[in-house]
């Protein structure tokens, strides 16, 4: 495609969503008025003295954002067509820790909440999803893993006719970029990313004073002006601003300056998932805009009428305490009217000045008016009703069924932004996930990526697996047995060095296969434990990225309370192990016994006592015996009597004699 026909279509896309995005912020009730109400700014025709605020929409907002995003999300890949689930849980460890690192504008739990909040307000919310590769000045890799950006909405564009992000044909985003970034970035291989751009470094030179773009040429920060604040990007002489508009579609990727008319920057897709690199959270669909609806502009008429109705009374309250005054003419010196103790007025007459007296309507019809449409804004919001008792709103008491009424209506709207919130945060993983696969080891000398793993859950579920443990293989059993048989005088210290020196790793990690001599190969343990034993590090190799997988998101860990129902659950499994022995019995029958230990354990660091494990003391094998005897398996969580060992398979035994088992002293010995 010419270079003309191409730098027109990217025009015509930017002029159609820049048009569209113009109309919904100046709109009535559009996003200009969604900020003021949340904001608290009262229209600039207010009809009534008082301007006073009930910040209401603020409020609700919030406490909605706080409810839903409280804790660090919990997840899950689920493998599908045949993966492995031991890998799903590799590659779960891998996007925790990315979950943990991507702190490019905050957290991800803030910016999580910043989506959630500018969803509610603005419709959507965008998030440029990528994978961020960042050396120092030495050359060091500062970062290098997945990151999220998040977009602003005034700033993003996509194809009309798409009803989701995910079917849109394009997706526009515009920003403000330095001169001297632009210049300054390189692609993978060295070469400058963007072109053209000497050319508009002597365009924005011919313009001086006025050297690069101002933002506030677009639209009016609605924030800014309310704070009585100037847009300021673009101002600085030192460092001139470009505007660029960044175009992704599904094929390439293509960045032009709509102002210059020039194109910067034309590449192929980078990332394999090929999709748009951008994810949408929308929590209300509305038919013929894929943005969706706002949350806040359905119930800007009913803030308005309550902050009349407040206004109103408080007209009318000031009129009761400082009401007009009627005064005959030439009958008193109105210079001498001031309200105040001891106040002397000059008057002809004793009635020569009298006080105003209003009907008082607003006042008595006050308390009914307001609460009625309080109780009309939360139920459209989905908070609390008052309409739900007949017990005076005013009151600070409210009936079980008012609460539970309460709880019920909050946990549905609830319920429901969790499933769409749900689906925004697996486009993000799944995006993760495919970048992970295809940029974590693209760096010929990184054999391996070393994890540190904390959690009490997957530090268990890794030792279950016997990532740590070592085995001796029965051809190194073979060499130790000819070793000891063709030297008698060993001591058992030494047969045991030498039995603990032919252990292998069951899984083992070569951190440097390139090695042709067996003999200098470098192997290790795939997961190696601490001194305490209750933390490890977990070497993740690219066959660990293989598989294909589904990302489950736990988005009501995330939500207020997740932590304490959690426990609460625990706590009900452990009463329910405790107190009924039918349940023992059963279990014991079926051939298992809950492990009480960890139930405990798990409790307390949800309680927040990280180093659980020193509430707990291994006793010695005679007082299990002695609580055996006692009668009471059931303290011990029906465990039954320790066996003793007379010895594991394949392992020698201490022998005072020195030497090994005759089954150990190699073929000839047997012999």
């Amino acid at each position: 495609m010419a270079k003309k026909d191409l730098l027109l279509e990217l025009t015509q896309h930017y002029e159609m969503w820049d048009k569209d995005n113009e109309k919904r912020m100046s709109r009535k009730n559009g996003w200009n008025d969604v900020t003021d109400s949340y904001y608290g700014k009262l229209p600039d025709d207010w009809p009534y003295i008082t301007k006073i605020v009930d910040p209401r929409i603020r409020t609700s907002l919030i406490e909605k954002n706080g409810r839903l995003l409280n804790n660090k999300l919990r997840g899950r890949l689920v493998p599908r067509e045949g993966s492995d689930v031991l890998k799903a849980e590799f590659n779960n460890a891998i996007l925790d820790y990315q979950w943990d690192t991507a702190n490019d504008g905050g957290s991800m739990l803030v910016k999580m909440s910043i989506a959630d909040m500018d969803t509610r307000l603005y419709q959507s919310k965008f998030a440029l999803v990528y994978w961020k590769y960042e050396v120092d000045e030495d050359g060091k890799v500062k970062f290098d893993g997945n990151e999220m950006k998040l977009l602003d909405i005034r700033d993003c564009g996509m194809d009309p006719a798409a009803t989701h992000v995910k079917d849109a044909k394009w997706f526009q985003y515009r920003s403000w970029e330095f001169l001297e970034d632009l210049e300054t970035q390189t692609d993978t291989k060295g070469r400058p990313s963007f072109k053209n751009l000497k050319e508009i470094r002597r365009r924005i030179e011919e313009k001086l004073p006025n050297t690069s773009q101002k933002r506030d040429k677009e639209y009016t920060r609605r924030v800014k002006e309310l704070r009585g604040l100037e847009d300021r990007v673009g101002e600085d002489i030192a460092f001139p601003v470009v505007q660029i508009v960044t175009e992704y579609r599904e094929n390439r990727w293509i960045t032009f300056s709509p102002e210059h008319k020039l194109i910067l920057r034309e590449i192929k897709n980078p990332y394999d998932h090929g999709k748009l690199p951008i994810a949408q959270l929308r929590y209300y669909h509305l038919q013929d805009d894929a943005l969706g609806e706002s949350e806040v502009e359905p119930v800007i008429p009913l803030w308005k009428a309550i902050q009349a109705t407040l206004c109103s009374y408080m007209d009318e309250v000031i009129l009761k305490m400082r009401p007009p005054l009627k005064i005959m003419e030439n009958a008193a010196r109105i210079e001498t009217i001031e309200y105040g103790p001891e106040a002397q007025w000059l008057v002809d007459s004793p009635d020569a000045i009298t006080e105003m007296e209003s009907r008082g309507d607003s006042l008595r019809y006050f308390q009914t008016t307001y609460s009625a449409l309080v109780s009309a804004f939360n139920v459209a919001m989905g908070d609390m009703s008052q309409g739900t008792s007949a017990i005076d709103p005013f009151e600070t008491e409210k009936t079980a069924t008012e609460v539970k009424a309460t709880l019920k209506q909050q946990n549905t709207r609830d319920q429901k932004n969790q499933n769409d919130l749900a689906e925004f945060i697996k486009d993000v993983m799944m995006m993760w996930l495919s970048n992970n696969k295809q940029f974590l080891f693209t760096d010929p000398s990184k054999k391996e990526l070393i994890l540190k793993i904390v959690g009490s859950d997957k530090f268990s579920y890794f030792k279950r697996a016997g990532l740590d443990e070592m085995e001796v293989t029965a051809e190194n059993a073979r060499m130790v047995g000819d070793i000891v048989a063709s030297a008698p005088e060993l001591s058992d210290a030494d047969v045991e060095e030498l039995w603990e020196t032919a252990k292998t790793p069951i899984h083992p990690v070569v951190t440097n296969p390139q090695e042709k001599d067996p003999s200098k190969l470098d192997i290790k343990p795939k997961m190696r434990l601490d001194d305490m034993e209750d933390t490890a590090e977990l070497s993740i190799v690219p066959e660990d990225l293989e598989g294909t997988y589904d990302y489950v998101p736990d988005i009501k860990s995330m939500s207020s309370g997740a932590d304490q129902e959690l426990a609460d659950a625990r706590m009900r499994a452990l009463e329910l192990f405790t107190n009924n022995p039918n349940v023992l019995q059963l279990m014991q029958q079926e051939g298992y016994r809950p492990k009480i230990k960890e139930l405990l354990r798990a409790n307390l660091e949800e309680m927040g006592l990280n180093d659980a494990e020193r509430f707990f003391e291994q006793i010695n094998e005679q007082a299990v015996q002695q609580a055996q005897i006692a009668g009471n398996p059931q303290a011990m969580g029906g465990a039954q009597p320790p066996i003793q060992e007379q010895g594991l398979p394949g392992i020698p035994q201490a022998n005072p004699q020195g030497g090994v088992p005759q089954q150990m002293a190699g073929p000839n010995k047997a012999q």
